[in-house]
């Protein structure tokens, strides 16, 4: 966990931060956050598959430290953050060429450029593979304010969410006021949530989601969905 007060955004009573904490490379699953049921966290890339193959675990997440990247786009203008999407096959190849594009949208300094090409083709290409998608729906988008005020779930199969710049995701169980909330966990930037929707087999699960609140600086998003209708 780490103090609510040192961050740039306001964090409402209660909710629990899903960040590392500076000894958190040794140890990073030592300070474990508040349990949620249906929401597996681990310190390896294999969480998020969790949620496509356990009935009980509707949300895997990947609680890993905050890749480089993160401080390079801190340091970018907002003028400067990459803003688009596309629809491409799911093979590394393709991943990769599609990462590159989706940066290429924006003005971003070379070397937090090929930084945050190289993180997204890891990510997205373990997304492909463990939801075995064959088409992947990215969006790398500018996000100004709470897109998603209302706690919900999502009428896709399996969806990705990785916030590279300001708070992540927040979570809730689903006996939340779906209008008022509160969260009970958000999710740290550079984090990596795989979410059950609607149309996969095993259903969407125990838990909602929504944007992060009180947010008024431009995040960073990467949003992916597997086999879009």
């Amino acid at each position: 966990m780490i103090d609510a007060t040192a961050l740039p955004h306001p964090v409402p009573p209660g909710v629990a931060i899903l960040h590392p904490h500076a000894g958190a490379a040794s140890a990073p699953l030592r300070a474990r956050p508040p349990h949620l049921p249906g929401v597996a966290v681990t310190g390896c890339d294999r969480a998020p598959g969790l949620a496509l193959t356990m009935r009980d675990t509707a949300i895997g997440i990947w609680w890993r430290d905050p890749p480089p990247v993160v401080a390079l786009l801190d340091q970018a203008a907002d003028a400067a953050l990459p803003d688009g999407r596309l629809t491409v096959g799911a093979d590394p190849a393709m991943i990769a060429a599609a990462a590159e594009d989706l940066v290429g949208t924006g003005g971003l300094a070379l070397p937090t450029a090929q930084a945050l090409i190289a993180d997204l083709t890891q990510v997205l290409t373990r997304f492909a593979a463990v939801s075995r998608a064959r088409h992947l729906a990215i969006r790398l988008e500018v996000v100004s304010g709470p897109a998603c005020r209302r706690f919900h779930q999502d009428h896709v199969r399996a969806r990705l969410l990785c916030s590279y710049r300001g708070p992540g995701t927040e979570l809730a169980p689903q006996t939340v006021d779906r209008d008022a909330g509160p969260a009970a966990l958000c999710l740290g930037t550079g984090h990596v949530a795989v979410l059950r929707g609607h149309r996969h087999p095993l259903g969407a699960g125990r838990v909602l989601h929504r944007s992060p609140q009180g947010v008024s600086a431009p995040r960073l998003l990467l949003a992916a969905d597997a086999d879009p209708d």
